[in-house]
């Protein structure tokens, strides 16, 4: 795989079977690759398989189902997907990009804005969302207590 996830991705998401695409700041990047595999690969780029960091989200905020997870730490970069991870058809968001998020006019999606502007529309319902996002910024701030503490 020739793709990592960075500070400027906004989302991963899937396209044609078992491919995806990462949504960046400045634009989009096909990739030949599903969501999760992105995940997996980047959690191991910056030196910590996905089933590790998979276990220390468990560890500082309980949450298994539908975990988000900390792809590259010293940056806390945090991601977390809409449904579960093992459904090629989910999205990855990035917690550290969303400026904000609302209900949209169909029931089942929410309109995400990022802080370029950006704005989509994914597939999950307000609350679901709402469930995702609040889990990612619990694990955010365990992680942030932590370092503040060592400091």
């Amino acid at each position: 795989m020739d793709y990592e996830i960075n500070d400027e991705t906004l989302a991963v998401i899937p396209t044609d079977e078992g491919k995806c695409e990462a949504i960046e700041l400045h634009g989009n990047i096909p990739i030949k690759d599903t969501s999760l595999t992105v995940i997996e690969h980047s959690c191991e780029y910056f030196g910590i398989n996905y089933k590790t960091r998979l276990n220390s989200t468990y560890k500082f905020i309980k949450a298994r189902y539908k975990a988000p997870v900390v792809v590259e730490e010293s940056s806390r970069l945090i991601f977390f997907p809409i449904s579960s991870p093992r459904n090629k058809d989910t999205v990855w968001m990035s917690y550290n990009n969303i400026l904000a998020y609302e209900k949209s006019e169909e029931k089942n999606e929410t309109i995400v804005k990022f802080n370029n502007g950006y704005s989509m529309k994914v597939p999950v319902s307000y609350y679901t969302f709402n469930s995702q996002y609040s889990k990612a910024a619990r694990l955010h701030a365990s992680y942030s207590v932590r370092n503040g503490k060592k400091r």
